[in-house]
């Protein structure tokens, strides 16, 4: 199946990214923008874009990718928790202008605080993305209300994190440290495995000489005010609240990039849908492994076939 019509085989013409990633959600997003028919210009979101990373690369790459379509990127994060702080702003600017000088970035990126609304009109928005994001919001409430808000209706939501099920946690290196809750076992826990070899603490005593005791408070602070992992059934629940429906439905190809990428063949720069039962049991198993990629969609199409309404 060819998507929107056109032969995707594009060879090398499409510019590989630092981050395998934002190569991933740059091809969910020209996926489904050509399955769905989108219009001429689609309007994309980076929810929680850090330094525009990945902003930089979907402007390069998705006019590759979907020649079809000319694709608007916005882009915002917040200041003041987490890692971005003053100067955000501009450096995010600097980076997306380097990658294409004809759009005035100081306009599509955006800082507020984790609380503020995001700052778009209601249904301005025919994407939204986010890349390992979802495991540092403080709200989830507030972000999946918000992101069902700026959600034009049919649109859809792609996001590539963590779950709460995953062995190796990806910040530390430590197995398990983020189901570690009560301050002073998780202080104990990373000394200890910290001691025994796991996790990155010998890295910064190289680079920082940093004692044991100070790696071990200042990481137990990070993992809890700075992450926050959902399980599978939390982010159905919070899906169904907001009026969007969920799924995994591109966590097998995510996997299937990382294979080629170690066999060193080239990526495919569109996915075909899997069937349902794969998509849940490949989830299932993977989400033990690393991340997910979880897809939303603003869509209820009961409604308008009840008799007596619309």
């Amino acid at each position: 199946m060819n998507a929107g019509g056109r032969d995707w085989s594009l060879g090398h013409s499409v510019p590989r990214a630092s981050s395998l990633t934002h190569e991933h959600l740059a091809t969910v997003v020209a996926t489904e923008a050509a399955m769905r028919g989108l219009g001429a210009t689609v309007r994309v979101l980076d929810a929680g874009c850090g330094s525009g990373a990945m902003l930089a690369y979907m402007a390069r790459a998705l006019q590759q990718i979907d020649r079809d379509r000319d694709y608007e990127l916005y882009g915002f994060d917040i200041t003041d928790r987490g890692a971005e702080g003053h100067g955000f702003h501009s450096e995010s600017a600097a980076l997306l202008s380097a990658a294409d000088p004809r759009v005035d970035w100081t306009v599509r990126i955006s800082a507020i605080r984790q609380c503020d609304p995001w700052p778009y009109p209601d249904q301005s928005f025919d994407v939204v993305v986010s890349n390992q994001v979802l495991e540092h919001v403080f709200d989830h409430h507030h972000f999946f209300g918000q992101l069902a808000r700026v959600l034009r209706a049919g649109a859809f939501s792609a996001h590539l994190f963590p779950l709460k099920h995953y062995v190796y946690e990806g910040h530390l290196f430590i197995p398990y440290v983020h189901r570690v809750k009560e301050h002073d076992l998780l202080r104990w826990y990373i000394k200890w495995l910290s001691r025994l070899g796991f996790g990155n603490y010998r890295q910064h005593r190289r680079e920082r000489d940093v004692s044991l005791d100070d790696f071990s408070e200042r990481h137990a602070d990070y993992m809890h005010h700075f992450t926050n992992y959902l399980s599978t059934r939390e982010v159905m629940h919070l899906a169904k609240m907001h009026g969007l429906r969920a799924s995994f439905r591109y966590t097998p190809d995510f996997y299937g990039r990382k294979v080629r990428d170690l066999l060193g063949r080239p990526p495919k720069w569109r996915y075909h849908r899997a069937a349902a039962p794969w998509q849940r049991f490949s989830t299932a198993v993977l989400k033990y492994a690393n991340g997910i990629s979880l897809f939303l969609e603003n869509q209820e199409r009961y409604s308008a076939g009840v008799p007596g309404r619309g």
